[in-house]
């Protein structure tokens, strides 16, 4: 029986690996194996500490909690005005978030409609055909 291809768990060539060259270690280098008493430790316990957020923390807070939620685009029709109008509208609540044009708007374009149809037709945007 052949037991020249078996190696050895300790062989030589493990034992002889490369070791580092302290001179070619670069010039100024910090240590890294330090004693004990120069290492890194862990403090003793201290106090707790509460954390109050500021007011603008909790604003930022509100804002993101606000972010998260559904919010629902509709296309609707204004009755006063006849303009459609596109509306962002909070899912839980139902209240419009957003929406334009603008309700002041809404109501000058309203006022505008009237008037030139009181006016017998003879409004801004009418034009009297020949």
């Amino acid at each position: 029986m052949d037991s020249g291809s078996i190696s050895k768990p300790f062989s030589a060539a493990v034992l002889n690996a490369p070791q580092r060259i302290e001179p070619l270690a670069s010039v100024g280098a910090v240590k890294t194996e330090l004693p004990p008493e120069e290492s890194v430790q862990q403090v003793a316990e201290t106090a707790a500490v509460q954390l109050t957020p500021s007011e603008g923390a909790m604003r930022h807070a509100r804002l993101e909690q606000a972010l998260q939620r559904t919010i629902e685009k509709r296309l609707v029709d204004d009755p006063r005005s006849r303009e459609p109008v596109q509306q962002s509208v909070d899912a839980e609540t139902g209240r419009v978030v957003r929406q334009v044009p603008d309700e002041a708007l809404l109501r000058i374009r309203a006022y505008v409609q009237e008037m030139s149809e009181t006016a017998g037709g003879r409004g801004p945007h009418t034009h009297k055909r020949a």
